[in-house]
C-alpha cells in the first residue's frame, strides 16, 4: 500500500444500497481501491454496474450505507452534507454523462453556477474562466445559449467547469457517451494533457474507444456494484 499522500483517491469497504420497496438493492458493495496522485483512470463495466454509483460516491455527491471514501488524504464519508458541498467545490470536479447544463443560459454564465451557493463568482473566477475558454477554443462560444451547442463543445464546457475551482481531482461519468470519433480523440487528447499537468482523474466507460487507448495509467472493472479487477 502506497504513503496516504501519494494517493489521491481510496476507498475502504465502499457499499451503497437503496431502498426498493420493503427490500434493499445494493448498487456496490465492498469496494476497496486506491487511484495514485497524477494518474489517469478507468472504471469500466456493463450499464448497471455501479460506474455512476461509485462517481458519486467519490465525488461525494451522496454518502455510502457503509465504508469510507479519503481524497487527498481526508475522510470526507462522515462530513456534513454541508462540508461535502465545500470538497465537491474545491477538491474535486465532477463532469456529468448528461454536461447538466441549463438551457436558455449563456456558456459563460453555466460556468459559474457553482459559484452561486457563494454569491456568484468573483473577479478572479472570471479571470480563470476566460483563460480556460481561450485554453479549450470556446472564447468565441462564451456567449452563446448552451442549446446552440455541439456535443463537443458541451463535453469541452463541462470539463472547463469542472476545473474553474482548480480541483487536483476530475471524475468523468461516460465521457465520449455523445461524442463522434473526431471529438473522442480530441477529448483524450485533452484529458491526458491534463493528467500531464499534474491532476488526478477517473472516468468511467464502456466505450472501447476509451477502453483501447494505451494512454491510461490504470483500469478497474465493475461487475454487480463489486470490483473484479
Amino acid at each position: 500500500m502506497k504513503a496516504t499522500s501519494d494517493i489521491a483517491i481510496r476507498a475502504l469497504g465502499l457499499t451503497k444500497r437503496y431502498a426498493s420497496g420493503r427490500s434493499e438493492r445494493t448498487a456496490l458493495r465492498e469496494v476497496n481501491l486506491e487511484i495514485p496522485a497524477g494518474e489517469f483512470w478507468t472504471v469500466n463495466g456493463p450499464s448497471g454496474s455501479g460506474k455512476t454509483t461509485l462517481l458519486g460516491l467519490l465525488a461525494g455527491m451522496i454518502a455510502p450505507t457503509a465504508g469510507e471514501v479519503h481524497l487527498g488524504g481526508r475522510c470526507i464519508s462522515h462530513l456534513r452534507d454541508s462540508h461535502r458541498a465545500l470538497v465537491r467545490r474545491h477538491a474535486v470536479g465532477m463532469v456529468f454523462q448528461e454536461f447538466a447544463m441549463i438551457p436558455g443560459m449563456t456558456l459563460e454564465e453555466n460556468l459559474h453556477l457553482p459559484r452561486v451557493p457563494e454569491g456568484g463568482p468573483r473577479r478572479a473566477d472570471r479571470d480563470r474562466a476566460r483563460a480556460l475558454l481561450d485554453r479549450f477554443g470556446l472564447t468565441a462560444l462564451a456567449g452563446t445559449r448552451v442549446e446552440r451547442l455541439s456535443a463537443g463543445e458541451l463535453q469541452r464546457g463541462a470539463i472547463l467547469r469542472a476545473l474553474l475551482g482548480d480541483a487536483p481531482i476530475l471524475l468523468l461519468d461516460e465521457p465520449t457517451a455523445s461524442l463522434d470519433a473526431e471529438n473522442v480523440a480530441r477529448l483524450l487528447d485533452l484529458l491526458v494533457g491534463l493528467r500531464n499537468e499534474g491532476r488526478t482523474l477517473l472516468a468511467t466507460t464502456h466505450d472501447p474507444r476509451v477502453v483501447n487507448d494505451p494512454r491510461w495509467d490504470g483500469v478497474l472493472r465493475l461487475a454487480d456494484g463489486a470490483l473484479v479487477s
